[in-house]
């Protein structure tokens, strides 16, 4: 019988172990920090020296304390007293006994959620027992009269049994217990080889005070959860939030977009926000205000099947010839001006003819730029005007040095490709001349731009060429990281400030940099898939060591 009472403390032990490790489940178990009264009562029936075992009764009050925990299994406390019979007989010999008992004990309580209702469990512990063998008249019997053993004995205890929780605060108990006695004397007969036992059959009630509370059952107690109101089944993080993977502010359960990218503006099902309802998000959008229903290709904006500028959508002439100058309507222009070429006035727009925050050109800006070349040499005696603008945001004396830079960025790729600088006006103007509103992003981006324009009849007159950048000459292409975000081309040093993923929020950082009197620039990382897409990386450059990029990058990141 040691070895039965044993094997269930086992089992307990190794089951509290096993569930500890493998079987938590983020919900905290609805025994956890509860405290337990529990009434019951029941049969008992014994194994002693007497041929016949009879059953009686035995009632018990217990108390129990479980300890909190989010595993399946739980581990409690118990502590009770109790009291009642055990009988037995030789008939149809003579003889029989009642021994009255008295319990005083406690132990250990393993319980399993098998569900929000049912909650089988196993426990052992050991007791104070008073026993006190008579007959059926209420006399004592002769050994236990005469003093032969102590009424005074300990035993130890197994039990099985389950509870169904009804409601919150009640359950309807059933167990059966061994109870091990290390005397022979419950029936007052000392004749065998084996100690007596006996069993106890229980069914109770229990009431339940305390705990804690998790009202949406999503693992996180409720004084502790920032969503108490979680839907059932949703998965929650360590604060009780259903969990945003991209952090889009759209929960995983409601994102039909769940791979956002970081810092894109989403709508309310969790997919980038796409205005013109083209089918290009606005992150990705370049022609944001596409009308309703006009094709686009994949960077947002309308088709140009004839790449002649005007878009299918509005293109009365959709089969012109490549390199055809057109009208607005896209049709073949018509000069109405002998000797003068039709197009008297190109805009490059500082957005996607140069590098971020920069003056280098380009590809795109070859396209424009390659037209007036072929005016240039169609139109021999023609000259042309051409200034740098800017936007406002930033110190005035960078934009007019960035303004100028770039107008001779345009002078010089006509010069490189036979243009004559006597037939070119070069002058950067800065923020002076604004055709946008400089409080909105839009009227900005329309500031930065360079425009080429037709002053035939004027005196050219240049600005003096701006200095070479240092920058001009870095490779990027072969750069390498040299530890603490400092690159190099073997050459020259820069270092990375920041990194972004809209252009917007890099350009603002470059400005603010620019304004404390830093040479801040804007690279643009293209296609990482390592990094999911496009990066814009602010750095602060250039330097001709290693140490004096660093003793720079101290003092700019506080370090």
């Amino acid at each position: 019988m040691k070895t039965l009472i044993s094997s269930i403390l086992v089992i307990i032990l190794l089951g509290s172990t096993s569930f500890a490790q493998e079987k938590n489940y983020n919900k905290m178990n609805l025994l956890s920090s509860r405290w337990l009264v529990s009434v019951e009562g029941g049969a008992t029936y014994t194994r002693s020296d007497f041929v016949n075992s009879r059953f009686n009764y035995y009632t018990r009050l217990m108390g129990e304390y479980f300890i909190p925990t989010t595993n399946f299994g739980i581990l409690g406390l118990r502590a009770f007293t109790g009291g009642g019979f055990l009988k037995g007989d030789n008939k149809p010999q003579t003889g029989s006994f009642k021994t009255d008992i008295v319990l005083l004990g406690g132990g250990l309580i393993y319980a399993l959620q098998a569900s929000d209702i049912v909650f089988p469990y196993g426990y052992v512990g050991a007791s104070y027992f008073y026993f006190d063998p008579k007959d059926n008249s209420g006399n004592r019997l002769p050994h236990n009269k005469a003093k032969q053993y102590s009424r005074n004995e300990y035993l130890l205890q197994g039990e099985l049994g389950v509870r169904f929780l009804l409601a919150q605060n009640f359950s309807l108990n059933l167990n059966g217990a061994v109870n091990y006695v290390r005397n022979d004397n419950l029936d007052d007969k000392n004749a065998g080889t084996d100690n007596d036992i006996f069993f106890t059959f229980l069914g109770g009630f229990s009431f339940y005070f305390g705990g804690v509370r998790d009202s949406d059952s999503d693992g996180i107690t409720d004084d502790e959860d920032v969503c108490p109101d979680t839907p059932h089944g949703v998965q929650v993080d360590e604060y009780g939030c259903p969990l945003d993977t991209d952090k889009d502010g759209v929960p995983d359960y409601l994102d039909r977009c769940p791979n956002t990218q970081a810092n894109i503006v989403v709508d309310e099902s969790g997919c980038p926000i796409d205005t013109d309802e083209d089918g290009v998000p606005d992150y990705l959008d370049q022609c944001p205000n596409t009308p309703l229903n006009v094709p686009v290709n994949m960077r947002g904006c309308p088709l140009d099947e004839d790449g002649d500028g005007v878009p299918d959508y509005t293109d009365n002439c959709p089969g012109t010839p490549p390199g055809t100058e057109v009208d607005k309507f896209g049709c073949p222009l018509k000069s109405q001006q002998k000797g003068l070429p039709d197009i008297t006035k190109f805009v490059l727009s500082g957005e996607i003819n140069f590098q971020i925050g920069k003056s280098e050109l380009l590809p795109g800006a070859r396209t424009a730029l390659n037209k007036l070349l072929v005016i240039l040499q169609e139109y021999p005696d023609t000259k042309w005007r051409i200034e740098g603008h800017t936007d406002n945001t930033g110190s005035y004396k960078i934009n007019k040095k960035i303004s100028k830079e770039r107008a001779w960025a345009v002078a010089n790729y006509l010069i490189k490709h036979g243009a004559d600088l006597s037939r070119l006006e070069v002058v950067g103007l800065g923020p002076d001349y604004p055709i946008g509103d400089n409080s909105t992003e839009t009227g900005r981006a329309l500031n930065r731009r360079v425009t080429i324009e037709l002053i035939t009849g004027k005196k050219v007159v240049n600005e003096t060429v701006p200095k070479r950048l240092k920058g001009d000459e870095y490779n990027a292409a072969v750069e390498r990281n040299v530890g603490n975000m400092i690159f190099t081309d073997g050459r020259l040093f820069c270092f990375q400030v920041s990194s972004w993923r809209k252009y917007e929020k890099a350009l603002s950082e470059v400005e603010r940099l620019q304004a404390d009197g830093e040479n801040a620039f804007v690279v643009e990382a293209k296609n990482l898939p390592q990094l999911h897409g496009t990066w814009y990386r602010v750095r602060i450059g250039y330097f001709n060591s290693l140490e004096e990029a660093r003793r720079h990058r101290a003092k700019v990141m506080g370090e």
